[in-house]
């Protein structure tokens, strides 16, 4: 435990020496809440509400790409990045820490949409709702942030910018979470279920507007969850393998 928390204070202080970085992430959301949901779902009440959702998700995938992706493969080419690796405690402690630190980033990140989404729009959510959604979007941190962290470790650093780029709108795409959530046609809602975000946006939905969430959704998104932790772990290990021996 000692060892974890080390890591997260680690993880805090690296993050505040640039703060510049982190503030365009955190307000990048917001602007995409100002062009998509704002003019076509703002007066809408249940609508508002759940395209606020949806956003709090990407803004999710966001933080997850820039800290885990393009971070990743800017400390595997540098002396610091390597010296940080050979420090006690393994892959656990470290990784649990960048989870951590996604997690407060989250919630800094969602206090914009938030206050756009009151000030812009009818959204509609008690305080009870608000606390139950905010607890399922930081629980939407870890699958997201697992993807990441494998992309990160099994890629060249030099692909991994791109590949952690495209990701986030790719899977928002494919996740439907773009689209109705309770349409039941289309592409889009036949393979919706079975990508790693789904199951992670229906329980916020579900949190926020009453959607009823889907036992194929949830079930992926749990064999995504430990599956992805395996790739990760694995990533995490063959790189080592490969700087070290």
């Amino acid at each position: 435990m000692k060892m974890t928390l080390a890591y997260v204070k680690f993880e805090i202080l690296e993050a505040v020496r640039i703060p510049a970085v982190f503030i365009g992430l955190l307000f990048m959301p917001a602007g995409g809440m100002l062009v998509f949901v704002v003019p076509t779902l703002g007066d809408d009440p249940r609508a508002a509400t759940m395209g606020t959702a949806s956003m709090c998700l990407f803004a999710v995938l966001i933080i997850c790409s820039a800290q885990y992706g393009m971070g990743i493969a800017d400390a595997r080419m540098k002396p610091w990045g390597g010296y940080v690796r050979t420090l006690p405690g393994g892959p656990v402690p470290r990784m649990v820490s960048m989870v951590t630190l996604s997690m407060l980033m989250t919630l800094l990140g969602a206090i914009p949409l938030v206050l756009v989404a009151a000030v812009a729009t009818r959204a509609d959510a008690s305080l009870p709702e608000l606390l139950l959604g905010m607890g399922a979007v930081l629980l939407a941190v870890i699958p997201f942030a697992l993807l990441m962290l494998a992309i990160g470790y099994a890629v060249n650093p030099y692909l991994v910018a791109t590949l952690t780029s495209i990701a986030p709108l790719v899977l928002v795409v494919l996740g439907g979470l773009l689209a109705d959530p309770r349409s039941t046609d289309g592409f889009i809602a036949v393979i919706a279920p079975y990508t790693p975000v789904r199951g992670s946006a229906e329980l916020v939905w579900a949190a926020v507007g009453g959607y009823t969430p889907q036992p194929t959704s949830l079930i992926a998104q749990g064999v995504w969850t430990l599956a992805l932790a395996f790739l990760a772990y694995r990533a995490y290990r063959a790189d080592e393998g490969r700087r070290f021996r």
